[in-house]
């Protein structure tokens, strides 16, 4: 939920509950005040009652106000007087009960007790109160709204900032060395959060230049080394002028220097397709670069007797960069001719949404959760560098791709989902 969705809301449900018990509040202390008007003429009723009374001696007198009942009553001697209160009286003409404030008192004339009661009608003043409450309901709602309306465009001007910021956060590339030029707010809090990130954003900038240097310095020093030791190591070997003893630690430290320059290789490659530094894309064929692979491969597959099925649809093409392309399709394909048993099965599939490669190899599944990490390796292979499934993993996470897992029925699948990827022409 966006803040200012959230905002709203609450001032919403904040405002209506407010209303709701001022609401409630207010009626209540609107009756209270319309009960003491109400009392307040029945009292000068009363007084106008007594006055009748004593001047025409009558024992029942009945107004001429349709709103107003009053009833008097001889007793032998005098009731509770004085006393408000509020009650219903079946009205025959209308069929109905009607709410009536009672005044009860008693009055004595020519000796005789009488108690009397006015009743004055309730209905009118009901009304107007309700009248009342619905006006201001309306008037409340009006408020509301309008409130609304106006936190909601200006939330809009004010968050403005904040909002172009966020996209501009999502948008940078240290890759692309675009300044990141952020607005000027009048509003502290943003203007603080735009120097942050500005400084930020310029310190993260320098350290990612300075990492990346020294990677590119690191890969083009270690290389030189790499090479010369193994190169003097090979001539070694091709001297012949050593025990066998010699012989094998000179064959094990020129294995263990090619494997380090194959590490080192990798290693910068991994960072590369980190840091985004392959920014070349066109359209590629899986198609092209499987046959030519599959060529390369043909004496390693001759030599484990591999059965190779490929069901690969015509005129497929993916958008990408091409080396990181023929790398996905490479580390896919060696991983499952090396990590295949001899007189196995190799079946490769090229689809419009994805690309699998299955084989045959241990009986047992890989757990998907360490298959795709770094210098692991599900064999004891000693040319696994346990890299190559991690490239795939970089490479897909580049490209959006979907890289999975299964085994199903003694077949080793690595898949890639390439979705909206691969277009058809």
């Amino acid at each position: 939920m966006r803040l200012l969705t959230k905002t709203t809301l609450n001032l919403l449900s904040i405002s209506l509950f407010i209303y709701l018990f001022g609401a409630i509040a207010f009626y209540y202390s609107l009756r209270i005040q319309v009960d003491r008007n109400v009392n307040q003429e029945m009292e000068k009723r009363k007084m106008s009652i007594i006055h009748q009374m004593e001047a025409a001696h009558s024992s029942a007198s009945q107004p001429q106000n349709h709103n107003e009942v009053v009833l008097v009553t001889p007793v032998d001697k005098a009731l509770s007087s004085d006393r408000y209160n509020d009650t219903l009286i079946y009205n025959q003409e209308e069929q109905r009960y009607q709410l009536f404030r009672q005044l009860g008192f008693n009055e004595t004339v020519n000796n005789q007790v009488y108690y009397i009661r006015i009743f004055k009608s309730l209905e009118e003043t009901d009304l107007l109160i309700i009248r009342i409450i619905m006006i201001m309901t309306g008037l409340v709602v009006l408020l509301i709204v309008a409130l609304l309306v106006v936190n909601r465009y200006s939330s809009r001007l004010v968050w403005g900032v904040f909002y172009d910021t966020v996209e501009k956060i999502n948008r940078y590339d240290l890759n692309t060395h675009e300044e990141f030029a952020l607005k000027d707010s009048d509003v502290r809090e943003f203007a603080d959060l735009n120097r942050v990130l500005k400084t930020m954003t310029e310190r993260i900038k320098n350290d990612y230049l300075n990492l990346k240097e020294y990677t590119e310095n690191a890969s083009h020093e270690i290389q030189t080394p790499l090479a010369i030791i193994s190169s003097k190591l090979e001539l070694l070997l091709q001297s012949g002028e050593m025990s066998e003893k010699q012989y094998k630690a000179l064959t094990d430290a020129y294995e263990a220097s090619i494997r380090l320059s194959k590490y080192n290789s990798t290693l910068i490659l991994l960072a590369k397709i980190e840091n985004k530094q392959f920014p070349e894309s066109k359209q590629v064929s899986p198609e092209a670069i499987l046959l030519t692979l599959l060529e390369n491969l043909d004496d390693l597959i001759r030599a484990k007797k591999l059965e190779v099925v490929k069901k690969i649809e015509p005129d497929v093409t993916l958008q990408m960069n091409p080396y990181l392309a023929e790398m996905l399709i490479v580390n896919l394909v060696k991983n499952a001719v090396r990590h295949n048993v001899k007189g196995g099965k190799l079946i490769i599939e090229v689809k419009k949404d994805f690309f699998q490669v299955s084989n045959t190899g241990s009986v047992q599944p890989v757990d998907e959760n360490l298959l795709f990490k770094r210098f692991y390796k599900s064999s004891t292979s000693p040319e696994s560098l346990g890299l190559g499934l991690a490239i795939v993993q970089k490479i897909c996470a580049l490209y959006g791709f979907k890289v999975s897992y299964q085994f199903n029925e003694g077949m080793h699948c690595l898949k890639v989902g390439f979705e909206d990827k691969l277009e058809r022409f």
